[in-house]
């Protein structure tokens, strides 16, 4: 593919971002993570894009990076074709028992199971509320996301083909679902129970308590960590990069405010959350930008394409720089190019080289995942 101008990139005012959009599912329906078994998968389909939209070029990579949150939504180039999740296979899927294709009681059983108590935030495709299960109290998290901007997946259920939310699948994949002790198991956060309405859909997650993300880590230890605490977040986060590639999903999207941290023991332990950008693993290139622009890898620059391993790796670079810095490394598609990210005097010898190592920026000689993991600075 034809390198692309890298004038057309450098700020985000015109560009903005939509993601692919599948078809609608042709009833509406809620079930329980339990209900769905990817038997036998298809490529996504495309709905129609939304008419209005809030543009996502209201924030450029220098206040991404001074606020150290990228806006979700990533440069795209007009020439650029759309990428597909590919199929999902039964490995790492639920286990079926009944798919409930009910219209007219859906949100009724959503308002019996589920009580909603306050906003914990809003971004790009969702909003997500506070609540808790009726029965017996867990926490959880209520994810509402218009239907318009819900990606779907054909799959066979039960013989017959059906439409599921692509997060649904990629959730249900990473996770461990939610039969009883499974919950909290998993480096994603489990999938308690999803709901196909007619208007939006709603996901029902774990919401570990306590926890907040490595953005409100941050803030309450003054905006950066020591090196020996960033070690022990990063070598969990390189673990739960491998343990979700392992079961076929690409996160796409792994960043600060996208990583949530428990922090009721003495030693923090971190989860991956919000897989909407989020896509199953394949070896090829995906073409198609997607994701925070302050935590693009360089090649979607230089050739408008990038694949899995490569990119989380870059990912997980961009983030170690913000948890020790206190600030995002590039604020440029430019300097994201060009730039090498120096963390200065101060850090292990080891420390530096991992970084390096992370934020290499030929993919091709980018460390890949296995290999960090094998670091001496996560020993």
């Amino acid at each position: 593919m034809a390198s692309r101008s890298m004038q057309a990139f450098e700020t985000l005012d015109s560009l903005g971002s939509k993601r692919d959009q599948g078809s609608p599912a042709a009833t509406d329906r809620c079930n329980k993570p339990s209900d769905l078994l990817a038997e036998d998968g298809g490529a996504e389909r495309r709905r129609r894009r939304r008419s209005k939209r809030k543009a996502s070029s209201g924030k450029s990579y220098e206040e991404a990076s001074k606020r150290m949150r990228g806006t979700t939504g990533s440069p795209r180039s007009p020439a650029a074709s759309q990428d597909h999740g590919g199929s999902a296979s039964a490995a790492g899927a639920a286990t079926p028992s009944s798919v409930n294709t009910g219209r007219t009681n859906e949100r009724t059983i959503f308002n019996a199971r589920y009580v909603e108590v306050g906003p914990l935030g809003e971004g790009s495709y969702g909003s997500v509320y506070s609540g808790y299960r009726r029965t017996d109290r867990l926490p959880v998290a209520i994810k509402h996301i218009a239907k318009p901007d819900v990606v779907y997946m054909r799959l066979i259920l039960g013989g017959r083909v059906r439409q599921v939310p692509l997060e649904v699948v990629l959730l249900l994949k990473a996770g461990a679902g939610a039969e009883p002790g499974s919950v909290g198991s998993t480096a994603a956060v489990t999938l308690v129970d999803w709901f196909d309405l007619s208007d939006e859909l709603v996901l029902v997650l774990e919401r570990p308590v306590p926890s907040m993300d490595l953005i409100a880590y941050l803030e309450a230890r003054g905006g950066h960590i020591q090196e020996c605490e960033a070690k022990i977040i990063m070598k969990q986060l390189v673990d739960a990069a491998m343990e979700i590639e392992a079961k076929g999903v690409f996160h796409r999207d792994i960043k600060l405010e996208n990583v949530l941290v428990e922090t009721g023991s003495d030693v923090p332990r971190v989860r991956l959350i919000d897989f909407g950008f989020g896509r199953v693993m394949r070896e090829g290139a995906y073409t198609q930008a997607s994701g925070t622009p302050a935590y693009t890898p360089p090649e979607w620059y230089q050739r408008g394409s990038y694949r899995a391993g490569p990119t989380t790796v870059w990912q997980l670079g961009v983030l170690m720089f913000g948890l020790l810095a206190g600030r995002l490394p590039f604020d440029t598609g430019r300097q994201i190019v060009h730039k090498k990210a120096k963390l200065g005097n101060g850090f292990s010898r080891n420390c530096q080289d991992f970084l390096r190592r992370c934020l290499t920026k030929c993919p091709d000689r980018r460390f890949t995942l296995e290999r960090l993991q094998l670091h001496p600075w996560l020993d």
